[in-house]
């Protein structure tokens, strides 16, 4: 039996509601709701049929993109490159809600590692918002993620040229005080560090956490991210104190935040690691590097940038100790995953 219009609009309007529950629960980090509600979102999307298409491939999307944001980037992937599909069939090639669904899915591909694929997408999503979506803000975002792409290549220059344009972008669209603007600040403050650069990273990691504060709280997985960030520019800049403060700060708040932020709390045990390596805490390394170790190890979807660095601190940790054989396939297998990403 046929299903009225009025039927169908009453159904539609509670899968909506449900997927705007999950953009509410993402909002707040709560991603375990937010996978629920986006989950029935899809599967009422999906029995209403074809005709939905396009919704379905909206609340995808957003289902993609909190899977990411968990260290969960095979699965998150694919439900992207599902909901990529979805929209070039619904909307077209050069729609706004196909080419930002582009964007993160090249944002995912540089998570992942996969540099090769990540340049391909992104280019195609660079290009499409030049030309129709010179204001939008998706293309600070885009921006955003050809700096980080750059930044894995070892490609700081061309890093840095992004990542200033996505910043100039990102306050253009989203105003100077925008959760988009802080991300902006961070990524290039995070490309003067790896430069060499702290005395130029430190401000701009200030004007991001001022951001961040205002924007989604001191509690949020980002600021406690950016925490971690800054403790290395402050350890660079020779500031112990300082980077320890910023670096327990970021481990604890990560840890209160539970399974969803474990890829996180990995890179900041790492980065604390290496403060209590310079400290000559060998004990207290020893336990942080391999909790963060065997944390990137159970990933579903290994980290394995996040996993190269872990490794080569924990080789300078063998080195300290004096155990000279591990340090040198420690710091081997790091090299080895370098290589192949």
């Amino acid at each position: 039996m046929a299903i009225s219009a009025a039927t169908l609009a009453a159904q539609a309007d509670v899968a909506s509601k449900w997927n705007d529950e999950g953009l509410r629960a993402a909002a707040h980090a709560d991603y375990a709701s937010a996978e629920r509600w986006y989950g029935a979102a899809l599967a009422k999307w999906r029995e209403l049929g074809s005709a939905y298409s396009a919704h379905a491939a909206a609340t995808l999307t957003n289902l993609g993109e909190i899977l990411c944001n968990q260290g969960r980037l095979s699965e998150g992937t694919q439900a992207l490159e599902e909901a990529l599909e979805l929209h070039r069939r619904a909307l077209g090639e050069n729609h706004a809600h196909t080419v930002r669904n582009l964007s993160l899915l090249g944002q995912a591909y540089v998570l992942a590692g996969d540099t090769g694929r990540a340049e391909t997408v992104l280019a195609g999503a660079l290009a499409t918002e030049r030309e129709l979506y010179p204001g939008d803000e998706m293309l600070g975002q885009t921006l955003l993620a050809m700096a980080s792409l750059r930044r894995v290549q070892g490609k700081l220059d061309e890093a840095l040229q992004f990542g200033e344009e996505a910043l100039a972008e990102s306050v253009r669209a989203g105003g100077e005080l925008s959760t988009s603007a802080a991300m902006a600040y961070e990524n290039v403050a995070v490309i003067h560090r790896l430069a060499g650069r702290p005395e130029r990273a430190l401000p701009l990691f200030r004007k991001a956490r001022f951001l961040y504060q205002r924007t989604v709280g001191a509690q949020s997985p980002v600021f406690q991210s950016l925490l971690s960030e800054e403790g290395l520019a402050l350890l660079d800049e020779g500031d112990l104190i300082l980077s320890e403060q910023d670096l327990l700060q970021a481990v604890n708040g990560l840890a209160k935040l539970g399974p969803s932020c474990d890829d996180r709390r990995a890179i900041a045990e790492t980065n604390l690691g290496l403060v209590r390596l310079r400290q000559r805490k060998l004990g207290e390394a020893e336990r942080l590097l391999t909790d963060a170790l065997s944390i990137e190890e159970r990933l579903p979807s290994r980290p394995v940038l996040d996993m190269a660095a872990t490794l080569g601190v924990l080789a300078q940790l063998r080195k300290a100790q004096r155990r000279d054989a591990e340090s040198a396939q420690l710091t081997s297998r790091a090299a080895a995953i370098q290589t192949d990403h």
